[in-house]
């Protein structure tokens, strides 16, 4: 086990997937920054050219962070069947155990130093390029981003087991949304009308992202802001990545390696 993760460490830091992933959705928040910059130059009294207004965009919308983390996994698999790497370890010796859980912790960690650069990029471009009114607006994302990271680690992990028992990215990218998107939703519609189906919909990250974080121009209503909020967004995080984990352990488990 530890030999494999030494290996698969090495070779994503060694390949180009991560760099590439990690550029193109770093370049998305420095076109997004110059964009509001352009159009502070060119627009007399623009309104959105501000710190606050770009940094909101993320800290309204943490389900991005959920999307981020599937778009990286993704990259990581690109050449995974192409170049045989997964028949090749599991005929090696490597049990699917082993294997499934070292793809879960390489992946997580590359993800997370991922986010790392791309949230320097875009808090830097956005103090570097815009108006800055105060810190309250870097905070909210930071504490919203923190608290929401055993969400995104379940995001990656779910990514993961998809990709280990399917081999095209768009069947893995529907699959992923259908599960973390569309069977919230459902369960909230549903919740609507049945009381319990309605306490475990709260309890799923994306309709408490959506319903219970509010971010505009004149304040913030964010689930985080207390203590409770927060403690629902760590065990929700925590129970999705072990419903996930124990999902793509028995699905790997019935996928036939060709």
């Amino acid at each position: 086990m530890l030999n494999y993760l030494k290996s698969e460490f090495y070779r994503i830091l060694h390949g180009r997937e991560i760099y590439w992933a990690t550029a193109v959705l770093a370049g998305l928040t420095v076109l997004m920054n110059l964009t509001l910059f352009a159009f502070d130059r060119l627009t007399p009294d623009f309104p959105y050219s501000t710190v606050a207004f770009s940094l909101n965009m993320l800290t309204g919308s943490m389900s991005m962070l959920l999307m981020a983390g599937l778009i990286i996994v993704v990259f990581l698999f690109s050449d995974e069947y192409k170049n045989g790497t997964l028949k090749n370890a599991i005929s090696f010796g490597i049990s699917r155990n082993a294997f499934f859980t070292g793809k879960c912790i390489v992946c997580a960690a590359a993800a997370f130093l991922s986010m790392l650069v791309i949230m320097a990029v875009y808090i830097g471009g956005a103090f570097l390029l815009l108006k800055s009114e105060g810190s309250l607006p870097l905070r909210q994302l930071l504490k919203g981003t923190a608290v929401n990271l055993p969400a995104a680690v379940a995001s990656v992990v779910l990514a993961s087991a998809l990709c280990c028992r399917f081999k095209k990215e768009a069947t893995v990218g529907l699959w992923w949304i259908g599960i973390m998107g569309g069977v919230p939703t459902v369960c909230f519609f549903l919740g609507l009308k049945i009381e319990s189906i309605e306490r475990i919909s709260e309890w799923m990250p994306w309709n408490y992202l959506k319903y219970e974080v509010s971010v505009n121009m004149s304040g913030y209503s964010c689930l985080w802001d207390t203590p409770e909020g927060v403690a629902k967004c760590l065990i929700a995080g925590t129970i999705g990545i072990l419903v996930f984990y124990v999902g793509g352990i028995l699905a790997f488990h019935k996928k036939e390696i060709e």
